[in-house]
């Protein structure tokens, strides 16, 4: 007798077959074979895998997973490291064939599965750039919708601030175009509530005028990050919006470091003066900066992060570095394992001139987001994700309530308060276009 996730799968893949070529369904032990996540430690699998290549391809795989009862999940980029975009035993419905990235004026229109690099390749020979994070592999929708910080962030503010509209298959089959006229709550929810509501098949987005930044890497010892922490404090303080200074804790072959990461966007003439004050900062051990392509710059971070590995990671959002602060983050990065690391990025500038009620995505005043990095190449990973955990729980007293979803596994009980005073309308949203909770691409609170 079969089974009913058996029969379902037999109704789901029927209907496709009779819609779509056969190299687009992919079921059973191929489906399993095909998915590879970017975290290694993401185990679940499809059943059923749809590689889609239009808006009309997402609607028919999301109307035959529902036809046949089966669990609904959406692949972009990949790099949700909770594994939130593969449902065991669901159906996949694969966008990395829908990568096309299409330049009109300062805007671009970027298809669903398009990775930052594709956004910044395609864009870069017209001279723009766009709102995009520091690693190219990431998926561009999901980056963006789920907030989308940046080194361009204090001239053009957050990802979800350059999005104009948004095409969207819905749970009942239907395609929108959401946008300030058409479908303005869903328009709404959508950036900083991303794909929890429908399938993002394309983004149209604002592009801006820094092809070209001066950036690069200044790295100080780690007996230095103290001291260097609190002048990065004070100089951001009067900062340009057009200065960013990532920062961060990580092995180097000359040893544990305490990185900076600064881009100065704004005039080139005053590139040298703008560094300078960074490497100003402390006595660097590293040094390699200059006026680069952004894309180059945000390629070159990738083999930090290589798909295929062991990742478990989190984040906290801290409204400002305090000294207890600093102290305790220098304490995380003594005990930080080998292959572990720290980022922080700064919210800052335009990200913060805009209302917390303008988009779903709540966090405006300025703040750091503390991204907590564990990886490991061989064994079980139990050194590694036990300092992450400690690292939470020691920055946790520094935290504000809530945090950047993109980071956070589903079972994180900071969810509950992500959205703060956005939860009852990003709900009221939720209800209306997906009441049978289809769609679960990012964590919300219930």
């Amino acid at each position: 007798m079969s089974s009913p996730a058996g029969n379902g799968i037999e109704i789901a893949v029927g209907l496709l077959r009779d819609q779509l070529p056969a190299d687009m369904v992919v079921v059973g032990e191929s489906a399993v074979e095909a998915v590879k996540p970017w975290n290694a430690q993401v185990r679940q699998r499809p059943a059923v895998i749809v590689r889609c290549r239009t808006a009309d391809d997402v609607r028919a795989a999301v109307l035959a997973a529902r036809s046949g009862g089966l669990p609904l999940s959406v692949l972009g980029g990949g790099h949700d490291w909770a594994g939130g975009a593969i449902r065991e035993g669901g159906l996949l419905v694969d966008l990395s064939a829908m990568r096309q990235v299409v330049v009109e004026g300062a805007e671009a229109r970027v298809a669903g599965g398009a990775t930052v690099s594709d956004v910044l390749d395609a864009v870069r020979p017209h001279g723009y750039a766009a709102a995009v994070g520091t690693v190219s592999s990431v998926g561009f929708a999901g980056l963006t919708l789920g907030g989308g910080y940046g080194t361009l962030i204090g001239l053009v503010g957050l990802g979800v601030d350059n999005v104009s509209s948004a095409q969207v298959v819905l749970a009942d089959g239907r395609v929108v175009t959401a946008d300030p006229q058409h479908e303005p709550e869903l328009f709404w929810g959508l950036r900083g509530g991303g794909g929890n509501f429908g399938v993002v098949t394309e983004l149209r987005t604002r592009l801006h005028p820094h092809a070209e930044v001066t950036t690069g890497m200044i790295a100080f010892g780690w007996e230095q990050a103290g001291s260097v922490l609190r002048g990065w404090r004070d100089l951001t303080s009067t900062a340009d919006d057009a200065l960013d200074v990532m920062f961060g804790a990580l092995h180097t072959p000359a040893g544990l470091v305490l990185f900076t990461s600064p881009t100065w966007a704004g005039d080139p003439a005053g590139a040298d003066e703008q560094i300078g004050r960074v490497r100003a900062l402390g006595d660097p051990v590293l040094e390699d900066f200059g006026r680069r392509a952004l894309a180059d710059a945000v390629h070159a971070m990738d083999e930090l992060f290589p798909r295929g590995g062991n990742y478990y990671l989190s984040s906290l959002l801290l409204p400002r570095l305090t000294d207890a602060a600093v102290d305790d983050f220098v304490r995380a990065g003594d005990a930080m394992p080998a292959t572990c690391a720290l980022n922080v990025h700064h919210s800052h500038g335009a990200a913060t001139r805009v209302a917390a009620t303008e988009t779903a995505y709540q966090y405006r005043d300025e703040h750091l987001v503390l991204e907590i990095l564990g990886s490991w190449t061989d064994g079980d990973g139990a050194e590694e994700s036990a300092w992450v955990r400690e690292t939470e729980r020691r920055m946790d007293a520094y935290a504000l309530a809530g945090g950047w979803t993109n980071l956070m596994a589903r079972d994180n009980p900071r969810v509950a308060d992500a959205y703060g005073g956005n939860t009852e309308r990003l709900l009221a949203v939720k209800a209306h276009y997906d009441p049978d909770g289809v769609f679960m691409a990012m964590p919300m609170p219930k």
